[in-house]
């Protein structure tokens, strides 16, 4: 008898977590398409095998409560329904008659076999909606078919001629977290009722800005450079980031994609003082670990701020700190390279921006009704008054300010109605470059063709302008993206790729499978 009852025990433990676990995949599915405008498998894929303190705390609140509470929730409600439903609670209602008549009838019966089918069908629900909206299927054909695409277009940097200017330029490159040209373009329709960044317009107007149209524009978004630290990766090493199931070289105590050769390892050879500034914790997403074994940067994040006694102990605020300190921190932090008298590049992430919604700090406006426009005029405000200073600076002169967008926005509201047939691009601006372009309208190019473009914006001289697999956009050369269009193109970077294993991600097997 107790054989039978653990066995009994067993089998309803196994059911109930089998249901539980498909409503947690349910609630799973529909928080990421809550939270993200535009969610990629590869992104979910990164995010589990990349560290992910410093994670925000909104962010990991909202997982865990319409995820985790609404999963065990959910659950609970089932099972107690299923023990009224099914007649397991007959022995204590046995002075309820008419409890006593349903549990005798066809309805009870009817009930009591169907544990197993309803669980069933909850876990198919789950895969269907996950499988379907995350475009499952179409990613697992598409990057289990092996090409050699990558192998024929990438330019190592280890073999290129970099000629490097007899005074070498200053770099201040800032990555404007979710900045793209939509927030400035009134065509696009649906929200966008005005310039929301309009000092972000001026300054690309005034300076160079590589557009796909004659007006304001920017760089295509490709798999692989959707979110910050694929974006990063992207733009100072001209990349995308693949992920293969079985890899594991995103940071933590692994290697961050060893086999890449990076614009901060290029600039550390001839001498450069590098720094990363971010305004939350450099170790998320495996960012700390790639800027440091990829140029040696001295990285000042929320931690090493608060390790330094430049913020309290207990401060926490969005992501870490707001952009507001982050810009004065980010003058402090150049004035004191400056005075080193080495060539610096001084690399800086936004978050304010960040989805959703953005976050308002005292110098935000009340313009417009929706919080996120605010956000952003707000940070084009504060963008241009920190390079308005940097333009006053003695060290100006020898200086190329590169801004650009990490990547399209995330957030599932603020575009949602815009014209679908409108291109969303990703702003670009770069200031005081001692070159001057070929042609920088009606351009088709990635966020992967920065990493060249900003060698070139510091006169530096490529032969046969291309590194990695961007194209220098100051030159007449054509880009990937001009070449063989953006379908076609976005479809080759997402295949299988032997040589990306075994060169970036140092896997010995080409064996090994990709998702």
């Amino acid at each position: 008898m107790i054989a039978v009852k653990n066995k009994i025990n067993k089998k309803n433990l196994f059911a109930c977590l089998a249901l539980l676990g498909g409503n947690l995949f349910l609630f799973l599915t529909i928080w990421l398409l809550s939270k993200y405008d535009q969610i990629h498998l590869d992104q979910i894929l990164y995010q589990m095998k990349s560290p992910a303190s410093g994670a925000h705390k909104d962010l990991l609140s909202s997982a865990f409560l319409r995820v985790g509470v609404f999963g065990f929730a959910l659950t609970a409600a089932e099972i107690l329904l299923y023990l009224l439903l099914s007649g397991k609670w007959r022995q204590k209602k046995q002075s309820s008659v008419r409890y006593a008549a349903y549990c005798a009838g066809k309805l009870c019966r009817f009930f009591k076999r169907s544990s197993w089918p309803f669980i069933i069908l909850t876990l198919t629900a789950a895969t269907v909606l996950f499988v379907s909206q995350l475009q499952v299927f179409s990613y697992i054909d598409t990057s289990s078919t092996e090409s050699d695409f990558i192998l024929l277009n990438y330019v190592d940097p280890e073999s290129a001629e970099l000629t490097f200017p007899e005074e070498k330029r200053n770099l201040v490159y800032i990555f404007l977290e979710s900045m793209e040209c939509t927030y400035a373009d009134q065509t696009a329709g649906g929200s966008i009722t005005d310039n929301f960044i309009p000092e972000l317009t001026a300054l690309a107007e005034e300076n160079v800005s590589f557009s796909h149209t004659e007006g304001l524009g920017g760089a295509r978004s490709y798999t692989g450079t959707t979110w910050t630290a694929a974006a990063m990766v992207a733009q100072t090493s001209g990349i995308v980031v693949k992920v293969p199931l079985t890899a594991d070289t995103y940071g933590g105590e692994d290697a961050y994609i060893p086999g890449v050769v990076s614009l901060g390892e290029i600039l550390e050879d001839q001498g450069y003082s590098q720094t990363l500034l971010l305004g939350s914790d450099a170790s998320f997403a495996g960012r700390d670990s790639y800027f440091i074994e990829h140029g040696n940067y001295t990285i000042v994040d929320i931690n090493s701020l608060k390790e330094e006694g430049r913020l309290p102990e207990d401060y926490n605020e969005w992501w870490g700190y707001e952009d507001q300190k982050l810009f004065s921190i980010a003058k402090e932090e150049l004035t004191a390279l400056a005075e080193s008298g080495a060539p610096f590049n001084f690399t800086m992430l936004t978050a304010d921006t960040h989805f959703p919604d953005g976050y308002l700090c005292p110098l935000c406006q009340n313009q417009y009704e929706d919080q996120y426009a605010n956000v952003l005029a707000c940070s084009s405000r504060q963008v241009a008054e920190f390079v308005a200073w940097i333009q006053q600076q003695p060290f100006y002169e020898n200086t190329t300010i590169v801004i650009s967008g990490d990547h399209l926005t995330m957030d599932p509201d603020f575009l949602a109605d815009i014209d679908e047939t409108y291109q969303r691009t990703i702003y670009n601006c770069f200031i005081n470059a001692p070159v001057e372009p070929e042609n920088e309208t009606n351009r088709q190019f990635g966020t992967f063709d920065m990493f060249p473009t900003t060698l070139a914006a510091l006169n530096v001289e490529i032969e046969g302008d291309r590194l990695g697999l961007g194209t220098n956009l100051f030159s007449a050369q054509e880009t990937l993206t001009e070449t063989y269009g953006y379908d076609v193109l976005n479809e080759e970077l997402q295949k299988k790729s032997v040589f990306y294993n075994t060169k970036f991600l140092g896997m010995e097997s080409s064996e090994t499978a990709e998702p």
